[in-house]
């Protein structure tokens, strides 16, 4: 039996085209044949990216079960009654934390444990973050406990004869804050509660830290956790350069973020073997990296045009095809460009960037999207007395914003090449050249990179 079409997934499919065609380039889903059915289900992520994550799990669940996905977050976004109303209607539920909200809102969670003890009793899927708010970095956190009350809580209103679920997933970015990036929602392997009921009835706290430290680990395993916050900006500045490069060696796609993925969790362990048994030669080598970084920021370079030569002839061309393409930039910024604004100068008055992308996502679906869209459609639809073109129209807008966004990143690109073409020339970069080129020869050396014309440095071309 077909069901009939709510407005509810109405909404969903038009959130999820955006989500999955036009902010993100590409959005990958590894093992949901892990998703199991028809079953009470608690899903447990890592949280970086605020509701980016949440949207990420949600159309990937969606897709591979077809069932409602309700949420437990956090409770601040709750407290505006439309908010709280439309939040409810998507299906997410109020979390009240201690260091965030006070101990004396805690008894408010009350009811949220209630609705969600109920949902999993009738084979529902619910989706925590028990972080208990999202990372700034790539690393996980400490998990709280209190997913594990809710699922030993509603096992117990069963007189634990029913098995519930716990599925471990993680999700990863290309990059948090950009347009056209991707995404990767990963799943590990289901794990039933079902064997530490008899502990939880004489042990409870004892059956929870076994359980909760074998989801950590689990969700640990699966994404890119850098244990070594002290030197976090390094190595996150050399997986993002260097790493191409290693990844190459290793067999790896680079282009492919589960290929990198899988890369940068290789050289991260390496990195860490190598500061545990090699320290008097890792900590200069992190100097080095810190010193090259800061250079090619204050450069304001890229560190790809290290490794790719610049051709005039290749310049002119893409000068020429900026040219050409300017006319078509400029009408797809009517009204892309006031669509992406608009979120930014939000953005730019919250402290916490790690929010950044999820309001741009909110506000432009949810406002500028609708708003801008519908006033371009009435006003082609206007001038040109045709609904066909007017619709036409209204269809290319979402691409002719993605062709926006590609024409502005190429001009940076081309703009960043003539910068590094002139520094080079005048000699400005020698001893950035020469420093990067002695970084990249020891990290060759240190991690088994044997020398191959395809690495090549730009002084060795």
């Amino acid at each position: 039996m077909t069901l009939p079409v709510t407005g509810f997934d109405i909404f969903s499919r038009y959130i999820r085209f955006f989500h999955d065609n036009i902010y993100y380039r590409k959005v990958y889903t590894e093992k949901k044949e892990n998703i199991p059915s028809d079953v009470p289900l608690m899903i447990v992520s890592n949280h970086q990216n605020g509701l980016n994550d949440a949207l990420g799990l949600f159309f990937s669940v969606r897709s591979a079960t077809n069932r409602r996905v309700k949420m437990i977050t956090r409770a601040d976004v709750f407290q505006y009654p439309f908010a709280r109303r439309f939040l409810r209607w998507l299906g997410l539920l109020p979390a009240f934390r201690l260091s965030f909200e006070g101990e004396e809102s805690l008894a408010n969670n009350a009811e949220t444990f209630a609705l969600t003890e109920e949902e999993l009793l009738n084979n529902g899927t619910i989706v925590v973050f028990p972080e208990a708010g999202h990372q700034d970095k790539r690393w996980l956190g400490k998990f709280s406990h209190g997913y594990l009350r809710i699922l030993f809580e509603a096992a117990a209103k069963s007189n634990f004869e029913k098995e519930l679920f716990i599925l471990p997933s993680c999700n990863h970015y290309s990059d948090y804050f950009g347009l056209q990036e991707q995404l990767l929602i990963r799943y590990g392997t289901p794990v039933s509660i079902a064997p530490y009921y008899e502990l939880y009835q004489t042990k409870p706290r004892t059956a929870q830290r076994q359980l909760n430290a074998l989801i950590w680990k689990q969700i640990s395993d699966m994404m890119l956790n850098i244990t070594d916050l002290d030197n976090y900006s390094t190595i996150d500045y050399l997986r993002n350069t260097y790493g191409i490069r290693y990844a190459e060696a290793k067999g790896f796609n680079p282009d492919s973020l589960p290929e990198k993925l899988n890369a940068d969790k290789q050289l991260f362990a390496r990195l860490k073997t190598l500061k545990e048994n090699r320290k008097e030669l890792i900590e200069p080598l992190y100097d080095d990296v810190a010193t090259l970084e800061k250079q090619t920021k204050k450069s304001r370079i890229n560190d790809r045009n290290f490794e790719i030569p610049i051709a005039l002839s290749k310049m002119i061309l893409s000068s020429l095809l900026l040219i050409v393409l300017f006319p078509v930039f400029v009408v797809s910024l009517i009204p892309n460009g006031l669509i992406w604004l608009i979120p930014c100068l939000i953005t730019g008055k919250i402290k916490d960037s790690m929010l950044h992308s999820s309001i741009r996502l909110v506000v432009s679906l949810l406002l500028t999207v609708p708003l801008f869209y519908g006033l371009t459609f009435l006003l082609v639809w206007f001038f040109t007395k045709s609904l066909i073109i007017a619709l036409f129209h209204l269809l290319c807008l979402p691409f002719l914003g993605v062709f926006a966004w590609r024409y502005t990143k190429t001009w940076d690109k081309w703009i960043d090449k003539m910068r590094f073409y002139r520094l080079t020339k005048t000699g400005q970069l020698n001893d950035l050249i020469q420093l990067r080129s002695n970084i990249y020869r020891l990290l060759d050396k240190l991690l088994d990179i044997s020398d191959n014309k395809k690495y090549k440095l730009k002084t060795e071309l």
